[in-house]
């Protein structure tokens, strides 16, 4: 508002000048009749002067209006739009705490998926949340497992393959308008276990005692 009018007062009195120096010369030249009223031509040149000022800020400010939003299109269309598409094959690894087929404290999520980035920039991931769905429980800011070539589950050893993990030292890099190749993402989620996994409904199935089907969300 206050630079409207700075703005604004600057084309007046620019405006009243110009007026008042046409109307001046006009009757000087053209209009003798006016000559000898220059309280008329001022106000004349006043009202003019306030009008055109007006409507010159108006012009100015829409410019900047439309040049912000072409900016801001612009933006937007060079920004990454990353979209996660899930392959078979996921899974999850309880880890366990004495005896096997028994309690657990923690346990791997291994994601089989390919990322790919449909915007106009280079998109670098590094931050990772994880969703459980059954156990109602959000786990942010979990680091990417890499390097691993098993994993001790509560039956047996799980074998894992790192060079399928997508990422390097936590990150994944995507170059604009392409894609990761389909690959994996492993995660560690501590302090789950045995009663949770009760609390919320979920029970082990079949002789060897194992849980059923999780529902996880990653973003």
């Amino acid at each position: 508002m206050k630079n409207w009018l700075k703005a604004l007062l600057s084309e007046t009195l620019l405006s009243i000048w110009w007026t008042l120096s046409a109307l001046s010369t006009l009757s000087t030249f053209f209009s003798r009749s006016w000559s000898g009223k220059p309280r008329i031509v001022s106000a004349i040149s006043a009202v003019l002067g306030f009008a055109v000022a007006n409507f010159r800020v108006f012009q100015k400010q829409q410019a900047r209006i439309s040049a912000l939003t072409q900016a801001v299109a612009s933006h937007e269309t060079r920004a990454c739009q990353l979209i996660i598409t899930p392959d078979n094959g996921s899974r999850y690894i309880l880890t366990p705490v004495g005896a096997p087929h028994g309690d657990f404290n923690g346990g791997y999520l291994e994601f089989h998926l390919m990322i790919e980035n449909t915007g106009r920039r280079n998109s670098t991931v590094n931050s990772y949340q994880v969703e459980i769905v059954e156990l109602q429980q959000t786990f942010p800011n979990l680091p990417p497992v890499e390097g691993r070539n098993g994993i001790p589950g509560r039956h047996v050893q799980q074998g894992v393959q790192p060079e399928r993990i997508l990422s390097t030292t936590g990150n994944i890099r995507i170059e604009a308008e392409s894609a990761t190749h389909h690959g994996t993402l492993l995660f560690f989620v501590p302090g789950i276990n045995l009663e949770q996994f009760m609390n919320a409904g979920l029970r082990m199935q079949g002789h060897d005692r194992k849980f059923g089907m999780l529902r996880c969300r990653l973003t």
